[in-house]
C-alpha cells in the first residue's frame, strides 16, 4: 500500500467515517442496486413514541439513536437548477444503557498465510485471545484461519468459566500456511455464525496481504459483504502492514456496515481487536437503517461512501448495529429543480432500528426543506459541517492522485496536487469560522486534520527514494493522519 493512499485512508473515518476514497455507487450509478425494495418497517402500534416530525434545512430527532441531517446549501437561488448534498449523522446516545445486555455471536478469521510469519501471527494470536477476553459469559465466539484453504480452530463456543481456557488454547495453536484466500476464511466464517442466530453477529477479519486463491477482484469480494450483511453480520476488516491490499479490505467492511481498521505496527492489534469488542459489547442499537425519501424533482447524483438500495425514490441505506457515542455518517450528492416560489421540499428521512434500550422496534425521521432566494452569494454558501465532511473526501482522492504521480515519478507534479489541495482545505478552515458553536469544535479538528496529513504527505514524497512507495513509514512508527496510542499506531478507517 502505497504513501498517499495510506493517508487517504486514514482520513476516510469515513470511517468512514467511515470510510473512505471510493465512492459505493456502482458503475451505472444508482440504479445498479434498484431492483432490490427497503427493508420493511414495523407497524407503527410497536414503534417507539417519537417526538412530531421536524422539518427545516436541518434538524436533530431521535432518541437511543439520533439523527442529524442537513442540507449543504440551506437555500436555493430562485429558477436555477443546481447540485447541493445531504448530510445526515447517526449517533449512539451515550446515556442509553441496554436493559438487557444483547448477547454477542462473534467469529474472529485470522490470515495464517506464509507472510504472517514472526510477530505478526504471534500479535494476531494475543488479539483475538485479548477480544475473547473482553466478551462476557453466555457470547458465542468462533475462531477460523485461513491459507488456500480454512481450517475452524474453534468452532462456535458459549464463553464460561471453563470454555474460556480451551478457547485461548486454539488460538495458541494456530500455525503457519501458505498462499491467500481471504473469501474461504469469510465464506467458512459466515457459516460458524449462522449456527447461533438471534445475536448480534460481527466477524472480525485480519490480513496482511493480497488474495491470491479464491475471489480475487474488488466486486467480487464486494458481493460476498453484501451476502454477510443481507444475513445480518457486519465485517471488520483489519488491515496489517503497508502492504496489504486496502480496496479489497475497504470494500468488505463498506459493504457489510463493518468498520475498516489500518494497523501500522502489529502490536496494535490488540488494541483494535479490543476497541471492536468494546463496542460489540456496548451495542444500543441494531438493524438500523436510514431511508431518504427524494422530494418529486430532486435526483440522485451518488451516495458516498456507502452502500445502499434504492426503490424508485427511496434510497435505503443500512448502517447496522450502533454502540454508545458511535457516529456513522451518510453524505449524498443531489440535484436540484428550478423553483421559483415558497421554499422546496427536498427530501424525507427516516430512521429505523432497533432499540435495545427501550427493548422494542424504533423510529425517528424530519423533512428537509430549502428556502428560495434572489441572494446568489446567501445561495452559495454551504453549510460548514457538510463542508468539512466533503472536503475529507477530496482530500483524500487528492492524495490518491498524488501517490499515482509519485509512482510514476512525477514528484513535483504530485508535490502541486497536494499544495493546491492544502490551499482548499486552508479556505475551508476560514469558512469553518461560521459554523454553529455547538459543531464548530469538531469541524475544526477535522479540517486541522486533514491539513496535517497533506503536510505529512507532501514531506514524504522525496527524489530519488522509490522505496518510499512500498515503505513509506522508513522505520517510523507513526502513520501519516493515524492516532498515536502506546508506541503503535492504529487508524480506524470506516465511520
Amino acid at each position: 500500500m502505497k504513501i498517499a493512499t495510506v493517508s487517504a485512508l486514514c482520513l476516510a473515518g469515513m470511517a468512514l467515517t467511515s470510510v473512505s476514497v471510493y465512492s459505493l455507487t456502482p458503475p451505472g450509478g444508482a440504479a445498479a442496486t434498484a431492483s432490490v425494495p427497503p427493508t420493511s418497517v414495523p407497524e407503527a402500534t410497536a414503534v417507539v413514541a417519537a417526538a412530531p416530525a421536524p422539518e427545516g434545512s436541518s434538524f436533530t430527532v431521535g432518541t437511543t439513536l439520533t439523527v442529524d441531517a442537513t442540507l449543504g446549501n440551506k437555500a436555493w437561488l430562485r429558477g436555477r437548477a443546481g447540485d447541493t448534498y445531504v448530510l445526515l449523522e447517526v449517533k449512539g446516545q451515550s446515556a442509553g444503557k441496554a436493559t438487557v445486555r444483547p448477547p454477542v455471536n462473534l467469529a474472529i478469521v485470522i490470515d495464517r498465510s506464509g507472510s504472517m510469519k514472526g510477530r505478526r501471527i504471534q500479535n494476531a494470536m494475543l488479539a483475538a485471545s485479548a477480544a475473547v477476553d473482553r466478551l462476557h459469559d453466555g457470547d458465542v465466539v468462533s475462531v477460523i484461519t485461513f491459507d488456500t484453504a480454512t481450517q475452524v480452530v474453534v468452532p462456535p463456543t458459549a464463553i464460561d468459566a471453563r470454555s474460556r481456557a480451551s478457547i485461548d488454547a486454539g488460538i495458541r495453536s494456530i500455525a503457519l500456511g501458505g498462499d491467500t484466500c481471504l473469501s474461504c476464511g469469510i465464506d467458512q466464517g459466515i457459516i460458524e455464525l449462522e449456527k447461533n442466530r438471534d445475536r448480534v453477529e460481527r466477524m472480525i477479519v485480519l490480513s496482511d496481504g493480497d488474495a491470491n486463491a479464491g475471489v480475487r477482484d474488488v466486486p467480487g469480494f464486494r458481493i460476498l459483504a453484501q451476502r454477510a450483511r443481507d444475513r445480518g453480520i457486519s465485517v471488520t476488516t483489519v488491515g496489517v502492514n503497508v502492504d496489504y491490499n486496502e480496496r479489497i479490505l475497504g470494500a468488505i467492511a463498506e459493504e457489510s456496515n463493518g468498520q475498516h481498521y489500518f494497523v501500522e505496527d502489529e502490536g496494535a492489534l490488540s488494541r483494535a481487536f479490543s476497541d471492536e469488542t468494546e463496542a460489540l459489547t456496548s451495542t444500543v442499537a441494531s438493524n438500523t437503517e436510514v431511508v431518504i425519501q427524494l422530494a418529486p424533482g430532486v435526483e440522485l447524483d451518488r451516495v458516498l461512501d456507502r452502500s445502499f438500495r434504492r426503490a424508485d425514490r427511496a434510497i435505503t441505506v443500512p448502517l447496522g448495529a450502533l454502540s454508545k457515542g458511535e457516529v456513522k455518517t451518510v453524505l449524498l450528492k443531489i440535484r436540484t429543480p428550478a423553483i421559483t416560489e415558497g421554499s422546496a421540499a427536498v427530501a424525507g428521512i427516516e430512521l429505523n432500528y432497533r432499540d435495545l434500550v427501550s427493548g422494542g422496534p424504533a423510529h425517528a425521521g424530519g423533512k428537509l426543506r430549502a428556502d428560495v432566494t434572489d441572494d446568489a452569494t446567501l445561495a452559495g454558501q454551504i453549510d460548514p459541517a457538510v463542508g468539512a465532511r466533503l472536503s475529507r473526501s477530496e482530500t483524500a482522492t487528492a492524495l490518491t492522485e498524488a501517490n499515482q504521480l509519485f509512482s510514476q515519478g512525477k514528484i513535483e507534479d504530485a508535490r502541486k496536487k497536494l499544495d493546491s489541495e492544502a490551499r482548499r482545505v486552508r479556505e475551508a478552515q476560514s469558512l469553518a469560522t461560521k459554523a454553529p458553536p455547538a459543531k464548530k469544535p469538531a469541524i475544526d479538528r477535522d479540517l486541522a486534520k486533514q491539513a496535517e496529513v497533506l503536510d505529512r504527505a507532501n514531506n514524504r514524497f522525496k527524489p530519488g527514494e522509490k522505496s518510499d512507495a512500498t515503505n513509506p513509514f522508513q522505520g517510523s512508527n507513526e502513520g501519516k493522519g493515524a492516532v498515536r496510542e502506546n508506541g503503535a499506531t492504529i487508524v480506524d478507517l470506516r465511520k
